[in-house]
């Protein structure tokens, strides 16, 4: 377990990126489904104290606000179609099951998928209880049917103390280039809004992965 607190997104993803650059210069080699992994941490925690600064700006890793403006309206419209999304970014195209919808669309499955809104229950129970430990999105499911897209994203935890508003994510897998930015981008996008609507402030976010890793692609 290793722990990486900072003041931005910015500082915290130098700081996992650098570190995992030199599990590659020590010849950390794993092999992957997805390409093979030269650098690993497992449990690895990361706090941001001002989620307001959620943006990676680093000259190492260029940010498309374009494609994470639109992926966090694609998540608040609680769409799971293919075609919404693909606009963005055609990779979604190859991970689709059938073409049409996307498994992992967490929107869908944080407004739709299990029923019933978990948006509008985790505010009800914190206004309900401001001190409630029960406000938690859950976002893959237990399921074991075929799929090329299982969800990174475990579960979304807020929690106010002090009467801030505090996030955390629970990662089971996390890709330090392409997906860390922009999950980080949209949770604490996410926790801002809750803030906002509940009438709190801005608390810490907390990001935990289970293994946050680095493809040899992208090193």
């Amino acid at each position: 377990m290793e722990f990486n607190i900072a003041d931005t997104a910015t500082q915290v993803w130098e700081t996992w990126y650098d570190t995992l650059k030199g599990h590659q210069v020590n010849g950390f080699f794993q092999p992957s489904r997805a390409g093979n992994v030269v650098g690993e941490i497992l449990n690895a925690v990361t706090v941001i104290r001002d989620p307001t600064r959620g943006i990676v700006q680093s000259d190492i890793r260029k940010f498309s606000m374009r494609y994470a403006i639109g992926e966090l309206l694609w998540y608040l419209s609680g769409s799971n179609k293919l075609t919404d999304i693909s606009k963005f970014a055609k990779f979604w195209e190859g991970i689709s099951d059938d073409g049409e919808t996307i498994n992992s669309a967490y929107g869908h499955r944080i407004f739709e998928f299990f029923g019933f809104n978990q948006w509008v229950d985790v505010k009800s129970k914190l206004i309900a209880d401001p001190y409630s430990r029960q406000a938690i999105i859950h976002i893959k499911d237990a399921s074991s049917k075929p799929t090329k897209d299982v969800p990174c994203t475990v579960a979304l935890q807020y929690q106010i103390r002090d009467n801030k508003l505090h996030a955390t994510t629970f990662m089971r897998s996390n890709d330090i280039w392409l997906g860390f930015p922009y999950d980080v981008f949209a949770f604490t996008s996410l926790q801002i809004l809750m803030a906002m609507e509940l009438g709190v402030d801005i608390g810490e976010y907390t990001h935990i992965a289970g293994s946050l890793h680095l493809y040899e692609k992208d090193a």
